[in-house]
């Protein structure tokens, strides 16, 4: 037989599992399947031991030999491929019992994805890795699941608990609708975690736009997450209640929007612009703004305009509404501009050339309407 091994020795055909005729036969001893590797000869029952071995119905084999029970710590389960062993305390699809099957947990209703379901907040909150399912596990004969780096296991489903809204920090911790999840701390929109409490970044110059990041000499102010020369704003409306000069020929010209932050379309706070480069100033403090905002009218094609904004003689952006609705408060019915905070003490709105709509006076372009005007 040595003669014919050494024959056939490149093609391995005398490797465990076949006779030195090439032929499966009982030649073959236990080993790594030989001639036949799709079969486990340690311990598949119908080739135990060697290609052509099939154990006797109800015996499991165990190490390449037919016995009747399984080798410790192994237990003997009745499959489609007859008596089989299986550990019962780690595999996913014998866990327990032989009969229970470890599977991925379920997720419900929840979308896959990086989103944040039911938080409530603005976009631009949503970070991390949202979900994932994990893979099937068994662990001391209990099914579980693995769930990959950076994510925890909850209840079968693995979340980024650094970020996920519903399960921020822990499994059991979900944040307020108004809160976003960040480094695993519910914090307000426009705040993050840094180290020991919720920082307002937009605003911060100590943790400008990011966690530890200091504003210089030369930008010493935190204005929308950026450093700036400017100053700081407070936030909240500034007292420029003065209409300290105007220039309108509409309908009407004898009143004062600077007061008014609210939508009133009255004469007593309107003030209509009949030619481009007519204009209202309000005055009557000196505050640090970065936001001017009107109120106009509620159709969107009447008394709408467009306006060059100033920060006493510095212009600072221009303001259209034309096709808005400006309704509500100036500060939050979309009709503002946002520019680098300054020390103003006047806010000056002059119509610009080429805007405006008609019906409003019943007058010329541009016959824009202004009945509210803030500054914050």
């Amino acid at each position: 037989m040595a003669a014919i091994c050494a024959a056939f020795a490149v093609a391995g055909a005398c490797a465990i599992g076949v006779n030195g005729t090439g032929d499966a036969g009982s030649d073959a001893t236990a080993g790594d399947g030989g001639g036949c590797p799709q079969f486990d000869l340690q311990t598949d029952p119908q080739h135990c031991g060697s290609c052509t071995k099939a154990c006797a119905t109800g015996e499991v084999c165990s190490a390449g030999q037919c016995k009747s029970s399984c080798q410790s710590p192994t237990t003997k389960c009745i499959v489609d491929g007859g008596a089989l062993c299986f550990t019962l305390s780690s595999d996913p699809n014998h866990c327990g019992q032989c009969t229970t099957m470890c599977t991925p947990g379920d997720a419900g209703g929840l979308e896959a994805g990086t989103n944040n379901p039911d938080s409530g907040i603005p976009p631009g909150y949503d970070a991390g890795t949202g979900w994932v399912l994990g893979s099937p596990s068994c662990d001391a004969s209990a099914c579980t699941v693995v769930c990959p780096s950076g994510t925890t296991n909850c209840n079968g489903v693995c979340f980024d608990t650094q970020n996920f809204h519903d399960h921020c920090g822990s499994c059991s911790t979900a944040c307020d609708p108004t809160e976003w999840c960040n480094s695993g701390h519910c914090c307000a929109p426009g705040t993050e975690w840094c180290g020991a409490s919720c920082i307002d970044v937009l605003s911060d110059p100590s943790n400008c736009g990011k966690c530890g990041n200091v504003c210089g000499s030369g930008t010493p102010y935190c204005f929308q997450g950026t450093c700036t020369k400017g100053c700081t704003p407070t936030g909240t409306r500034q007292a420029f209640n003065t209409l300290s000069s105007h220039t309108n020929t509409g309908c009407w010209n004898t009143g004062n929007p600077c007061q008014l932050d609210t939508y009133n379309f009255s004469q007593t706070y309107g003030e209509n612009f009949q030619n481009n480069g007519e204009q209202i100033t309000c005055g009557g403090t000196t505050a640090c703004v970065g936001h001017v905002g009107v109120a106009t009218y509620s159709a969107t094609t009447t008394c709408q305009g467009a306006w060059d904004v100033y920060c006493d003689a510095t212009k600072v952006g221009s303001l259209n509404t034309v096709g808005k609705s400006c309704t509500g408060s100036a500060m939050t019915n979309g009709c503002s501009i946002t520019f680098t905070p300054a020390q103003c003490s006047a806010i000056k709105l002059v119509a610009t050339a080429g805007s405006g709509t008609t019906n409003c006076c019943a007058g010329t372009q541009p016959d824009s309407m202004i009945v509210g005007v803030s500054a914050w």
